[in-house]
């Protein structure tokens, strides 16, 4: 199987990470907590993490897991889509 770049500019990539970054944004305000509040938490710099929360930033796996713990939530909590979303109102 070919190698397949994934171009960071492409609408697709930007919509998942812009999706990804308003669930972030949901779970933390729903925790109480501020942007530096989770950050710090997760072991992320503030900017970074400002970053991906506005949907403009990857982030690796490795920060994913530390967002959920942060969170104290299940990783998986993280990709809910809207339709699971109102399924599971206070999350």
């Amino acid at each position: 199987m070919p190698h397949m770049h994934v171009d960071p500019a492409h609408a697709a990539v930007l919509a998942r990470r812009q999706t990804f970054g308003r669930r972030l944004r949901t779970l933390r305000t729903a925790a109480g907590l501020s942007q530096a509040q989770l950050a710090e938490a997760a072991g992320l710099n503030r900017v970074f993490y400002v970053g991906v929360e506005g949907g403009k930033r990857n982030v690796s796996l490795d920060k994913v897991f530390a967002l959920a713990e942060a969170l104290h939530i299940e990783v998986t909590e993280l990709f809910r889509s809207p339709d699971e979303q109102a399924d599971h109102p206070t999350l």
